[in-house]
């Protein structure tokens, strides 16, 4: 049909051009005007500008923060990547250092100055770093009830410590960024308590940069060691009913799970405190007090020992800083410990249960080569099937990454639902 006189055609163009960092999308929205050379079309046409559009990208972090390590996971897209372990150790400093693991600054309420509410502001140091800050240090071990309270900074500094933290923020401004954070633990604490510390957080500075965080409501708390019973599923256990056994710093925690549909269910646990790996330490520094040598090795040595320790041709060995072999002070301890300690409630227990159903063996105390051995063995004597000791290729990590499962695109079917049911 012929345009009559003063009749324009408009033609939209619109180009999409992806951003350098994959989570901006910009598009250049151009207008041009074919027109007949008519009086009526004189007026130039003018040129939208771009319109910036920032999909909200969310970040799963999943984290255990013991009384011993903190560990971290992050899963974006359904892909999860290389856990981060840090020492559970926290240092309030009055600058945080550039450039080191576990530094940031943060805010988490608006004080009153000459009138007007500003953030304050607290700068802090998480991690083997916090010792080298000149500075008094507080690390969980030093209280029961400092896991809980200090939580907020254990967190951040974890989040502080992910190598890809400014690849999952979004935002136009390279200095002012965005996390928009699910946030899953692993902890015998009420969740709603860890939930309401971390929501007073409204952000943080890590190197220069400042990231907004938002954490999302459906937030879940599993079951200390349940990555361990997801473990155990996937081995293709049978029974409707399966054990988890986690030695931790402070614990030897025994649950009991049921097998019984897609996800297990913690039915019931036994936290033994006192059980844990620290037990352990205070008996192997009294053994190495007892031996003929007057050199002293510190508690923090001791530990590291321990985690460097092998048992070989039916023998304990571990190296002492001096380079002396006192593998059988070692193996004293860990008989000790396992005989006169909350351990041994733990053992007991286990002696009646494990005889009928499977137990997963996880925690730092089992990647303890020689305990792991000493204690395997005591609970063979016990009578407990071989077949019913389920040891995880990396026992103090298991409870952690085994929760991938849930969360990466091959296992879509699980519902959110049945999710928060197992939490």
């Amino acid at each position: 049909m012929p345009r009559k006189k003063g009749e324009t055609t408009i033609q939209t163009a619109v180009e999409v051009q992806e951003s350098q960092f994959g989570d901006v999308t910009v598009e250049n929205a151009q207008i041009t005007a074919e027109t007949e050379p008519t009086e009526d079309t004189e007026k130039p046409v003018k040129t939208k500008k771009p319109r910036v559009s920032i999909p909200k990208q969310e970040i799963i972090i999943v984290m255990d923060c013991g009384r011993s390590r903190i560990k971290a996971m992050s899963i974006v897209n359904g892909l999860a990547a290389s856990s981060i372990v840090l020492d559970s150790i926290v240092c309030e400093v009055e600058s945080p250092p550039f450039g080191e693991m576990g530094a940031f600054s943060m805010s988490r309420e608006k004080v009153e100055v000459e009138g007007k509410l500003k953030d304050q502001v607290e700068h802090w140091v998480v991690g083997r770093s916090a010792k080298l800050q000149g500075a008094e240090w507080i690390a969980m071990s030093d209280d029961d009830e400092n896991k809980v309270r200090y939580f907020p900074i254990l967190a951040l500094g974890a989040i502080a410590s992910l190598p890809n933290l400014y690849q999952y923020s979004t935002g136009t401004n390279e200095k002012n960024r965005a996390l928009n954070i699910r946030l899953v633990t692993l902890s015998l604490a009420n969740p709603l308590t860890l939930k309401k510390a971390i929501s007073q957080c409204k952000w943080m500075l890590v190197d220069g940069i400042k990231y907004r965080l938002s954490f999302s409501k459906d937030a879940l708390n599993f079951p200390e060691g349940y990555g361990a019973a997801l473990y155990g599923q996937s081995n293709k256990l049978e029974a409707p009913t399966l054990f988890t056994f986690d030695i931790g710093y402070g614990t030897a925690c025994v649950s009991e799970y049921s097998n019984i549909g897609k996800l297990p269910k913690r039915v019931a646990h036994e936290p033994n405190g006192g059980g844990g790996v620290s037990q352990l330490i205070k008996e192997f520094a009294k053994a190495v007090a007892n031996t003929d040598s007057s050199k002293v090795i510190k508690p923090s040595q001791l530990r590291e020992v321990l985690e460097t320790a092998k048992f070989e041709d039916g023998k304990v060995s571990a190296i002492a800083p001096d380079g002396r072999d006192i593998g059988l002070a070692l193996e004293a301890a860990i008989k000790n410990w396992i005989v006169d300690s909350p351990l041994t409630f733990a053992l007991e227990s286990l002696g009646t249960s494990a005889r009928r159903y499977p137990v997963v063996l996880c925690g730092g105390g089992f990647a303890i080569k020689p305990a792991q051995h000493l204690i395997l063995d005591q609970m063979l004597r016990q009578g407990i099937p071989p077949e019913h000791l389920i040891e995880a290729p990396d026992p103090g990590m298991v409870a952690l990454a085994e929760l991938k499962r849930l969360y990466i695109t091959e296992q879509k079917e699980i519902t959110n639902a049945e999710l928060e049911q197992a939490a």
